[in-house]
């Protein structure tokens, strides 16, 4: 099955639309556009979905190489702990949209962290 590449992007931008807690009508609202129209790029019918990707990218706070392609390639020196290697290779094994789900699971939980540390 070949996936088009608008219906790839669609897909992206409805993950990042919903991992960022945004509705459909929130994000035409931001770009100035109609709710049909964010329905519309999101089933992969690009339209003019193209030209709002700054704006998009921005919205859902990723930078538009992201966006567009959904991949960051940057390599980083880095030591870590076992642990850490072992979190960061269950990572590398999901999906994008799990990587998402992931990654603001655990910006949760240090907001969360954060929060209590404040109330002492």
């Amino acid at each position: 099955m070949i996936v088009s590449p608008g219906a790839d992007l669609g897909q992206r931008m409805k993950i990042l639309r919903k991992a960022a807690g945004l509705t459909q009508q929130q994000v035409a609202d931001a770009l100035g556009v109609s709710r049909p129209a964010i329905a519309f790029w999101e089933t992969g019918r690009e339209g003019s979905a193209r030209k709002h990707i700054p704006k998009l990218a921005a919205l859902f706070g990723v930078e538009p190489d992201i966006f567009l392609t959904g991949y960051v390639q940057e390599d980083i020196a880095l030591t870590v702990s076992p642990d850490e290697y072992d979190i960061l290779r269950l990572y590398r094994m999901l999906d994008p949209s799990r990587k998402v789900s992931a990654q603001k699971w655990m910006e949760r939980q240090v907001r969360m962290l954060r929060k209590s540390e404040e109330d002492f």
